[in-house]
């Protein structure tokens, strides 16, 4: 029996990988976002890498800054990769499993403080916001208070706004290969598969702002929609309007200081998709959102390519498309036009 709980200790134990270069001390720009709609290994990983480094106040000649990527699943090993493709002094990875104890949670708040960006890997995001309230968490806050890089991709993105949908409720009642889909979300916004976090980060630009991934990809247009009509019915955000950002995989917003987001995507994915960009979701009350009821829902959609850009803070478009988008939960044909084009 002891064997036994030692041996569970260990696979719950955090995992600190072996680090790829010597830590520096660097002074920041600015606080900054990346906001990647495919996992860490999907984003355009170059021009986000790149991106990130400058906003790292050192020559651009030489290596700087601490970069720290946190996952609580295993998967792919990002260190070698992310040192190779960047400039960044040095990279490390940590392991947090899920079942963790909350005073091994906070003890990664020590290797966070050394980080000038952090950026969380996908996988499932329940494993995140059980670390609400955490000492790490408090750390990666600190992190972007000083003028650090906060993000990650897919599960990493989705904890990124104020209102998280969390998987929590969809962990318990779904069978472990299923999602929350649009055809479901939209017949009934309130099924129970649908759970909600707050008071998880409050980055100022991502106030009123719930995020969703892969997004063209997967279909999710529509379940954003239900998430934001749902999250403004239930005053999980103050005010008469809620926005949606969403990323579609192989694509990024990077995020600066003054909260001006700005597309970058990859050309295609390595199995030939090609990622069709993001989309900015400007949403009031619904027309009909009530348990048990279809969504009927009319919102606003600046869809972003390569390139153009949106300020976050303002929530203003600065180029891109816009056009409007009804979301019929009751109808066959759930949209009035196709919302990613």
């Amino acid at each position: 029996m002891i064997h036994a709980v030692l041996a569970a200790a260990a696979l719950c134990a955090p995992q600190l990988f072996r680090p790829d270069g010597s830590p520096s001390h660097a002074r920041l720009r600015g606080p900054a976002l990346v906001l990647s709609g495919g996992g860490l290994s999907e984003m355009p990983d170059a021009r986000v890498l790149a991106w990130m480094r400058e906003r790292i106040d050192a020559p651009r000649t030489g290596r700087a800054g601490n970069l720290l990527v946190l996952k609580a699943s295993g998967g792919r090993y990002y260190t070698d990769d992310f040192y190779r493709r960047s400039a960044f002094a040095y990279v490390r990875e940590i392991l947090v499993p899920p079942c963790a104890t909350r005073a091994q949670v906070d003890g990664i708040a020590a290797q966070v403080d050394k980080a000038d960006a952090v950026l969380f890997a996908g996988g499932d995001q329940s494993h995140y916001t059980a670390w609400k309230g955490s000492k790490l968490i408090a750390a990666v806050r600190n992190v972007y208070e000083r003028g650090g890089i906060v993000g990650g991709g897919s599960a990493g993105l989705a904890i990124q706004g104020q209102v998280i949908f969390d998987s929590v409720a969809a962990d318990r009642v779904l069978p472990d290969d299923r999602d929350v889909a649009t055809p479901d979300a939209v017949k009934n916004p309130y099924e129970p598969a649908i759970s909600f976090t707050t008071g998880f980060f409050d980055w100022a630009p991502m106030r009123a702002v719930i995020t969703d991934t892969h997004v063209a990809r997967r279909d999710r247009f529509g379940r954003t929609t239900a998430f934001m009509a749902r999250a403004l019915r239930d005053g999980l955000v103050r005010g008469t309007k809620i926005y949606g950002v969403d990323v579609d995989e192989g694509a990024a917003l990077l995020v600066d200081a003054n909260g001006v987001a700005t597309l970058v995507q990859r050309a295609r994915e390595d199995d030939g998709y090609v990622p069709k960009g993001a989309w900015i979701i400007e949403g009031g009350p619904a027309r009909r959102i009530a348990p048990g009821k279809p969504l009927l829902y009319t919102v606003r959609v600046t869809h972003l390519r390569s390139g153009t850009r949106y300020d976050l803070r303002a929530k203003r478009a600065m180029g891109g498309d816009s056009y409007r988008v009804t979301v019929n939960g009751a109808e066959a044909r759930m949209y009035s036009r196709n919302p990613y084009e």
